[in-house]
């Protein structure tokens, strides 16, 4: 299990089109692989909806505080979670 913490991506870079957000993870993803990690989790606010949509649109499914794993880091702000699994 390993948990994303805060992935930023500066307004000018943000979006399909440029791309760097789909990169990173795609970077994240193959780190976790080669480490034999399955589970990915994270946590994000209600504000960042272009997130929540990128997220899902990746393969994230949403899951309720309860459903995380005892060891995820919590951030206060955060209060919506995902999940994804890494095949």
């Amino acid at each position: 299990m390993v948990a994303l913490r805060k992935m930023f991506v500066d307004k000018e870079y943000r979006g399909a089109k440029v791309g760097v957000a789909y990169r990173l993870l795609k970077h994240a993803l193959a780190w976790a692989k080669e480490k034999a990690i399955h589970q990915l989790f994270l946590g994000t606010t209600t504000q960042f909806l272009a997130a929540h949509k990128f997220y899902e649109k990746n393969g994230f499914t949403k899951l309720e505080k309860e459903e995380l794993p005892s060891t995820f880091p919590l951030v206060k702000v955060d209060k919506i979670f995902y999940k994804l699994y890494i095949r």
